[in-house]
């Protein structure tokens, strides 16, 4: 009688889920959100803001962007600087162009070509 190892990761067979059975057989509840999906759900509800004098709808992600440009320009400095980061994520110059698709101006491959030549030159005085 051969007994199969016993240890981390290799519980005795007694013990082991039976072939064809889940180890979680209800599994996430139908209509269970995700945190994503219920903070998403949220920052759509709308909300009543008073703005020169007269109240107006808006959503929730529209106030927390509004609160965020008003403290920034109140002189908030962490507001000011997630305004910029903000700003420069969402709204910087045409997301389109990649720099690093952009083809190298003759400035960069002259200091490139200097650079290979350096190396080069170092690698070989390092042979010789």
């Amino acid at each position: 009688m051969s007994k199969d190892p016993i240890g981390y990761g290799k519980p005795p067979k007694k013990h082991q889920f039976k072939s064809g059975t889940s180890g979680n057989p209800k599994g996430r509840p139908k209509g269970a959100r995700s945190f994503k999906a219920a903070l998403a759900k949220e920052l759509e509800t709308k909300l009543v803001l008073k703005e020169a004098g007269k109240p107006k709808k808006v959503s929730k992600l529209e106030a927390v962007a509004k609160r965020l440009v008003t403290d920034a320009l109140n002189g908030n400095p962490k507001a000011l600087t997630e305004l910029l980061r903000q700003m420069n994520l969402h709204l910087g110059a045409d997301r389109e162009l990649d720099p690093a698709e952009q083809p190298a101006s003759t400035e960069d491959q002259a200091l490139l070509a200097r650079f290979i030549a350096r190396a080069i030159a170092e690698k070989e005085a390092g042979n010789g």
